[in-house]
């Protein structure tokens, strides 16, 4: 059997995505390993899997380049990536790796593996892809509609619209390989093609979605490489408990959270207190809110029993008792809210949020609302129309069953074995 890493984005939702796939792969004989920062290694330890660590720091030596305005940001960030690339390939070296799974955001670091001829497959956490004129940017709040020239014309303006992302990416990319980083040349010499897409370059290899095919949007053509692992959540993730002394289990749970990165969304701290508001005159309902470091300010306020502000929780315990989960369409809280069938109400910010979003009302599995509201009576309004809509109640459910049941995973554990193969 052979051993394969996973290098992904340090993010706590794209890696806790990972740790099912990891456990299928542990199944079948493999072993694991993963490269994380030094911050993730207790997280990933704790789960039970092995894994390398990195630093994040690094100290650069004084020359022309990093005295020069604008130059010195390159050359500094063109070192950081040099610097995780050659500790990337001394993992690779190290823990004798048989084929890696590689976030596509972060390929340039692991170009390296294509020199050394290692089976390598993206693992991609979200539904991003290559441009094409076949279906709408991941960033774009935009429904599909029929195919044909008129479908396409569509495609290409939110591709337009939404392009400040993928462009920015892109040209960072570019600048960095001008300022010495050589990612570029080493998957090109390895015979490897680079594609531009919904976040910039990567490299064009088969692909690992972590989501079912069910959420997506008509599964994109050109793409044959491209296959999805289902919900990939894993039940028993260790993430800590959750003190439910006071919990009425005969009243229904909403639970409200914008994600890790909640306090940098301008717009949090009064969205957050427009659903307190609107929960306050809910009578017979409880209410979880999860905010990171804004907790603090917001408990100021003087709150009923029935609801409690968090500056995190233990997601998977308080979903699996939701009944109405108020969210930024974030991907690991999609995967996780479908899985215990949660209806959502999504309120996107900004990245692959709007796409996300935009597939879930396609399937009716949840209604979208505006991050920017400050009124508790809109944010009572959504969720009477979420919770009156019996359609997608009735969507949520069947997901759930479809996601239960989905054989996604393993099929998925077979493509990485003929990889390996």
């Amino acid at each position: 059997m052979s051993t394969v890493g996973i290098y992904m984005l340090p993010e706590y939702g794209g890696l806790n995505a990972t740790f099912s796939l990891a456990r299928a792969l542990i199944r079948r004989g493999h072993r694991v390993r993963y490269f994380v920062p030094e911050s993730f290694a207790a997280h990933v330890s704790r789960q039970g899997f092995e894994c390398s660590r990195y630093t994040q720091s690094l100290r650069v030596t004084a020359s022309w380049a990093t005295r020069v305005p604008g130059v010195r940001f390159l050359h500094l960030r063109a070192r950081y990536h040099e610097h995780l690339a050659a500790a990337f390939n001394a993992w690779v070296e190290t823990d004798g790796l048989e084929g890696v799974l590689v976030d596509p955001v972060v390929w340039d670091i692991a170009a390296g593996a294509h020199e050394r001829g290692l089976p390598y497959l993206s693992l991609n956490p979200t539904y991003a892809a290559p441009f094409s004129l076949d279906y709408p940017s991941v960033h774009s709040s935009v429904l599909p509609t029929s195919d044909g020239l008129l479908a396409r014309a569509r495609n290409l303006v939110t591709w337009s619209l939404q392009a400040r992302i993928p462009v920015l990416r892109g040209l960072y990319d570019q600048a960095i390989r001008w300022a010495g980083h050589a990612a570029f040349r080493r998957v090109r010499r390895a015979g490897r093609r680079v594609r531009w897409g919904d976040f910039g370059y990567r490299p064009d290899v088969e692909e690992l979605v972590i989501g079912p095919r069910s959420l997506d949007f008509e599964p994109p053509r050109g793409l044959p490489g491209r296959h999805y692992l289902g919900t990939c959540v894993e039940p028993t993730r260790d993430d800590g408990s959750f003190d439910w002394s006071g919990y009425d289990d005969s009243k229904p749970l909403a639970y409200c959270s914008l994600g890790t990165f909640a306090a940098s969304i301008p717009a949090s701290r009064s969205f957050y207190s427009a659903v307190i508001e609107s929960f306050r005159r809910r009578q017979g309902w409880q209410l979880i809110v999860s905010c990171g470091p804004l907790a603090q300010q917001l408990r100021h306020k003087a709150l009923p029993p029935s609801i409690r502000v968090e500056a995190s929780v233990p997601q998977l315990e308080v979903l699996s008792r939701a009944c109405l989960f108020l969210n930024h369409a974030g991907i690991g809280s999609v995967r996780e809210a479908l899985y215990f069938g949660v209806p959502l109400l999504l309120f996107p910010a900004a990245v692959d949020q709007p796409g996300l979003a935009a597939r879930l009302v396609h399937h009716k599995l949840g209604l979208r609302g505006d991050i920017r509201t400050k009124d508790a009576r809109v944010i009572t309004e959504r969720v009477d129309a979420l919770l009156g809509r019996a359609d997608i109640l009735a969507s949520v459910e069947a997901m759930k069953q479809s996601c239960r049941g989905s054989s996604e995973l393993e099929q998925g554990v077979d493509v990485i074995e003929r990889a390996l193969a």
